[in-house]
């Protein structure tokens, strides 16, 4: 633009200018909330003109944009969304709006048919795992379950069972599958063996209910059977019976028996009380010969056993043990005895050195996890004691502990340690001012009892010294100087004072 100037006489002179027009208006950006379904892919998405909802500047809008367009089954529910709108000349204004993220699509249930074989106690089970055959969801599956898991012997045969699937969302389908249950489990054949006593005709007999002891089957008994009944004098001794037994489902099991003649009478056991000292490695043992005290039988011994022939160290103390005397024929009898377990292996000490700074205070401790390295027992440590724990300055330098180790049998053991005990703190020094009058000579001097104003330090002073100590009159007015405090272990710290020479 260009401005004109005239003067009281009618003179005149231009110049010009450049007006330079800006618009640093926001526009005004306004938004709305949106719906999204997502597909059947898990997918949806969204535009500037869903969310938008008249946004406006005076000179125009350049641009709308989104900070998000696109959702997934992550997003499912409420989600906040920016807009940004840009007017024509780059001036920029910010709305949210929720955009609410749904998943409306029942997942795909798929089945597939099972069999169950039934266990010895007649039951059977299925899982989810079993019947589904790639259930499928886009945003996943939350769970399965049947309405059937557990089958038993009045399921044998064909069962329909119906899959429900629910997806991360709450949707839910079904499908049905046919589970087959098989009773393909032997009856559990139990025999016992018996006695028969000959009669005068030297004949005798046994039934089913003589050697049965106990046979049964979770979906049920139809026969018991025997090869043999009857016996006579040439079966004296040792007789071998087989008992067939089938059940419902046709399944079958046997059993033998041992049939047996005339001796009935259990040998004697005699038992006799031992002592066991653990080893150091905390472990003993006993054999048949330590505790046997001269059992026996008319027929002969064939076996003596020990229910109890280790021992360790939780087993310190008494221990009842029971020997089981077995004879040629089978009988056998039992005793007890009492097996007195020692420890008497001292634990191993193990000691390390360790360092104690004192602190400000000139005290200091250790523990005895700074001074144990490892100390052992193979039945285990009781307690760790230390003779000394507390340290002061009257203890700088090397000081020899003793560690003692004790198991838990009573057994102890020592090792001692160097504790090094060290003082690093530093004195503390405090200045005062002070004031020299110089003689008649022009001189004058101080000492450090002038300066000090109660230096101190935990473990003692050792020293005081000054940098200066004489004056003249070259010094007249103030001068600076400094204080070193040395302690008895030769940690040092230095003050200043102002001393003034008059």
């Amino acid at each position: 633009m260009t401005l004109t100037l005239t003067d009281n006489s009618g003179n005149s002179s231009t110049c010009t200018a450049i007006v330079n027009v800006q618009d640093n208006t926001a526009p005004t950006a306004i938004c709305q909330n949106a719906t999204v379904v997502l597909d059947a892919a898990g997918n949806g998405s969204i535009t500037t003109a869903d969310i938008n909802n008249g946004s406006s500047d005076a000179c125009g809008i350049a641009s709308l944009s989104l900070d998000t367009t696109t959702f997934g089954c992550a997003d499912v529910g409420n989600n906040t969304v920016t807009l940004t709108v840009t007017d024509t000349n780059g001036n920029v204004s910010t709305c949210t709006a929720t955009v609410t993220v749904q998943d409306n699509t029942n997942p795909t249930a798929i089945c597939q048919n099972a069999t169950v074989v039934l266990d010895a106690a007649g039951n059977g089970s299925i899982t989810t795992a079993d019947i589904n055959n790639g259930s499928s969801d886009a945003c996943g599956i939350a769970s399965l379950s049947l309405d059937t898991t557990a089958f038993g012997c009045s399921d044998i045969g064909n069962n329909t069972v119906t899959l429900t699937v629910t997806d991360t969302n709450g949707n839910v389908s079904t499908c049905n599958a046919n589970v087959t249950v098989q009773d393909n489990t032997n009856p559990n054949a139990i025999c016992q063996n018996t006695t028969v006593v000959l009669d005068a005709a030297g004949n005798g007999s046994i039934t089913t209910t003589d050697i049965d002891f106990g046979s049964n089957d979770a979906c049920g008994i139809a026969s018991l059977a025997l090869d043999t009944t009857s016996f006579n004098c040439s079966n004296v001794g040792n007789n071998t019976v087989t008992l067939t037994l089938t059940d419902n489902s046709g399944n079958s099991s046997t059993c033998t028996a041992i049939v047996n003649v005339q001796d009935n009478t259990a040998p004697t056991a005699i038992c006799q009380n031992a002592t066991v000292v653990l080893d150091a490695a905390g472990n003993g043992s006993i054999t048949t010969t330590d505790i046997d005290f001269g059992s026996n039988d008319a027929c002969g011994i064939a076996s003596l056993a020990l229910d109890t022939t280790s021992f360790n160290c939780s087993n310190v103390g008494n221990n009842t043990v029971t020997l089981t005397v077995t004879d040629t024929n089978g009988n056998t009898s039992t005793c007890t005895a009492n097996v007195t377990v020692q420890d008497n292996t001292n634990p191993t000490a193990i000691c390390q050195n360790t360092t104690v700074v004192l602190d400000a205070a000139g005290n200091g401790t250790i523990t005895t996890a700074d001074i144990n390295n490892g100390s052992n027992d193979a039945c285990g440590i009781a307690s760790l004691t230390l003779d000394t724990t507390s340290f002061d300055c009257s203890n700088v330098g090397n000081n020899t502990v003793t560690l003692t180790v004790t198991d838990n049998s009573g057994n102890s053991s020592t090792c001692t340690a160097i504790v090094n005990v060290q003082d690093n703190t530093n004195p503390t020094a405090i200045c005062q001012n002070a004031t020299v009058v110089l003689d008649a000579a022009g001189n004058g001097s101080i000492t450090t009892t002038d300066i000090d104003f109660g230096s101190n330090d935990a473990c003692g002073i050792a020293s005081l010294a000054l940098d200066t100590t004489s004056f003249d009159c070259s010094d007249i007015g103030n001068n600076t100087v400094t204080l070193t405090v040395t302690d008895t272990n030769g940690n040092v710290s230095t003050c200043t004072a102002n001393v003034t020479v008059q």
